[in-house]
């Protein structure tokens, strides 16, 4: 039985040592063994928090039957994920909402504060047109090649030296034979491209181009051109969108939202610690110990699960230290009765968790089921809210029955029994 204590015993504080590591600060990288390569686990931080640009889009659902309503705005939805994944945006939350009886994306962006660069990408339709001189559409963007369109410098200058660049497009076998055909036809003539309904090229047709291959130009600088091929490798949006709002979160608004809900946190969780040490003496310093383990394992999660900590995020952790010491609470109570009983010190602490533990797995439960219910109609930082205190919940149940447990049951069958007993 002590044996199997004492296994546990190192196997927390392995598990301690690891997650303290983790969650510091600093530790930003963690070099997996699978991969043989640093995985970035620094934490992320939300609009509220880091800073950037939050957009939002209403959609014109006019021509759309209401059966394919939603379908049409997830599309939207994913697109736009598409195109912002590229930007290299961390955690971007992008969602589908309303604005009074419209349906609307909402868009937000932490870390980015170059607004127009962010809506140009995000929220463009990206309807690519090639149109012959009559005006007649002869090829769409919907012949390209999937990641099919890539920036390149502008090689159509004389010299080769230009700062221009341009867009080569590769076309599926399908555009490849309507692109030859439309080209064939119109040789020495002018055939447009056009970008959502603007002329961004207007070029001469010389030979019909049978290999499927284009290139677009018309000035484009680096970014455009790289813009431009990002666009139309991640399709048209679905659905027209039109920009209704646009916010700017300074970055020094977040920071002060950190440093006031650090400094409002630590002092909780002092006082917290306070109040359990002076009420139930040595048995309270082992649980502030496993809230310290229990406050570390939450934050490593965090890092290596990439969840995004928001504002209400802080809230939910701190929720959830609540429910921890509550779990703890029970217990020493429990604790007192079976102690006052005449029972010895370790079948006492045995009978305390598993009598308590009705109490704890019903609180518990009900808890869980509502954050669920949270989390699953709930839409941006009331998710990741209900996200952290579903995972807090669940790891103070580890807290308080597995670390706190075992602590007790060693002091119990040591010298230091007496000392659980005074209070």
């Amino acid at each position: 039985m002590r044996q199997r204590l004492w296994i546990t015993f190192v196997l927390i504080l392995l598990l301690a040592s690891a997650t303290i590591y983790i969650s510091l600060p600093h530790t930003t990288n963690l070099f997996r063994a699978t991969s043989g390569q640093f995985a970035d686990i620094s934490l992320r931080e939300g609009l509220d928090l880091k800073g950037g640009t939050s957009l939002l889009y209403e959609a014109d659902t006019s021509g759309i039957s209401n059966a394919d309503i939603q379908d049409a705005l997830n599309g939207v939805r994913d697109v736009m994920e598409e195109r912002v994944n590229v930007l290299g945006v961390t955690e971007p939350d992008i969602r589908v909402t309303s604005v009074g009886t419209k349906r609307a994306i909402s868009v937000d962006l932490p870390g980015v504060s170059d607004v127009e660069h962010a809506k140009a990408i995000v929220g463009t339709t990206a309807k690519l047109e090639f149109k012959d001189a009559s005006g007649n559409v002869v090829l769409e963007g919907k012949d390209l090649q999937p990641q099919g369109a890539a920036a390149a410098p502008d090689t159509t200058t004389s010299s080769g030296t230009s700062n221009a660049w341009q867009v080569n497009v590769t076309m599926t076998p399908a555009g490849k034979d309507k692109f030859a055909k439309a080209t064939a036809a119109n040789i020495n003539k002018q055939i447009g491209i056009y970008l959502d309904d603007q002329l961004v090229s207007n070029p001469t047709v010389n030979q019909a181009i049978t290999d499927g291959n284009a290139v677009i130009t018309g000035g484009f600088t680096a970014d455009q051109a790289k813009d431009f091929a990002l666009k139309l490798n991640y399709g048209a949006l679905p659905v027209p969108v039109h920009l209704i709002q646009e916010t700017t979160v300074g970055a020094s608004l977040g920071s002060d939202a950190i440093s006031r809900s650090l400094v409002a946190g630590l002092i909780g969780m002092i006082l917290l610690a306070l109040y359990l040490i002076a009420y139930y003496r040595i048995p309270g310093v082992l649980a502030v110990l496993a809230l310290i383990i229990y406050a570390t394992l939450n934050i490593a999660i965090y890092k290596l699960g990439h969840i995004t900590m928001t504002l209400a995020g802080i809230a939910g952790f701190i929720i959830s230290l609540g429910i921890s010491t509550d779990t703890n609470i029970l217990t020493f109570e429990r604790l007192k009765e079976e102690l006052r009983m005449g029972k010895p010190l370790a079948v006492a602490v045995q009978q305390s968790f598993r009598r308590s533990w009705t109490s704890i797995r019903d609180s518990h439960v009900a808890g869980l089921i509502s954050a669920t219910i949270i989390f699953l109609f709930g839409s941006g930082s009331v998710r990741g809210f209900a996200l952290i205190l579903i995972i807090g919940t669940l790891l103070s149940l580890f807290s308080a029955i597995t670390v706190t447990r075992n602590w007790m049951l060693l002091m119990a069958g040591s010298r230091l029994q007496n000392l659980l007993k005074n209070f």
